[in-house]
């Protein structure tokens, strides 16, 4: 999918997709959206309609690997155990189903560098003008960035490089990985993110989401399936990892299990009980409302838009 407003063309790390309620509803968006664009140039030539019509998978025939942290991430032991409890359900609908152990490298350092040198060049000139004006962790990227060397960016990329070698040699013996999607289980909106992670204090705001952030290293296609829930009763994300540039074939696997897991209390997508939710106050139900009537005052009985 073209990311034209990204300041680093020629960088993978800010990627773009689709969000759906189902795998056909990802593939519409994606089928909308992708293509070659000038204005990215690590967009390539393709056809977008073939993601209406991923390809059928036969689940039976898929060497699955799957990984509880991608041997370096913080994941809370109620994850990991709802994890393992998912893949015992699934793993008699592949060909096999066993762990895999991946040594990655320093994941987390590339990350920070990367990620630092996007935030300089996105962000210097509202720095310079006010660093004020940007929020504390906007401003904390910057200023890590602003910190580094050219040796450090040097490093970070030779490192990205290593760290896809490292992963696409687990696909000699895989067709695709299975991994959770986040290390916690969901938490209040009111916090911006998870301070510990399996009970280590996390070294920054987005390091809570480094099983998601290691796939974008690697540049290989994946995506969140909904797999029931976890111990706390709250929705459970099941992260495909698919070959290098297999996402057609990803889909059609995510799109297989999806299938698959209806039929599963254990694996199935949770749906909300629209009976317990609160209806919204006021009461919605037109775009025509009556004006508030505010404490002393009398309603004349007129109408008003919004």
């Amino acid at each position: 999918v073209p990311s034209s407003r990204k300041p680093l063309g020629w960088t993978p790390i800010s990627v773009v997709g689709p969000m759906g309620r189902t795998v056909a509803d990802a593939c519409l968006q994606l089928a909308a959206t992708a293509g070659v664009s000038a204005t990215d140039p690590l967009t390539y030539d393709l056809d977008p309609l073939s993601f209406l019509r991923p390809p059928e998978v036969d689940l039976g025939g898929l060497r699955v690997g799957w990984t509880e942290d991608f041997g370096a991430c913080d994941v809370d032991p109620g994850i990991r155990a709802t994890f393992r409890a998912r893949i015992a359900a699934m793993r008699h609908l592949f060909r096999s189903c066993e762990p895999v152990d991946l040594e990655l490298g320093e994941v987390h350092r590339c990350f920070d560098v990367l990620r630092a040198e996007a935030f300089v060049a996105g962000t210097r000139a509202a720095y310079e003008r006010d660093p004020a004006s940007l929020g504390a962790n906007p401003r904390a990227n910057y200023e890590m960035g602003a910190a580094m060397s050219l040796l450090d960016c040097a490093w970070a990329q030779a490192e990205q490089t290593r760290i896809l070698a490292r992963f696409q040699a687990a696909y000699r013996e895989f067709d695709i990985i299975l991994a959770p999607t986040t290390p916690v289980s969901p938490f209040p909106w009111t916090e911006p993110h998870a301070t510990h992670v399996e009970g280590r204090a996390q070294a920054n705001y987005y390091r809570w989401l480094s099983l998601t952030y290691v796939t974008t290293l690697t540049t290989h296609p994946s995506l969140s399936l909904p797999c029931g829930t976890d111990a706390a009763g709250l929705p459970f994300g099941l992260q495909i990892v698919g070959r290098f540039r297999a996402d057609r074939h990803t889909l059609g696997v995510a799109q297989a299990m999806e299938q698959a897991f209806a039929g599963s209390p254990e694996l199935r997508r949770p749906r909300p009980d629209a009976s317990r939710l609160r209806p919204p106050v006021p009461a919605f139900d037109s775009i025509v409302t009556a004006p508030p009537i505010h404490a002393g005052a009398a309603s004349d009985g007129s109408a008003s838009a919004v």
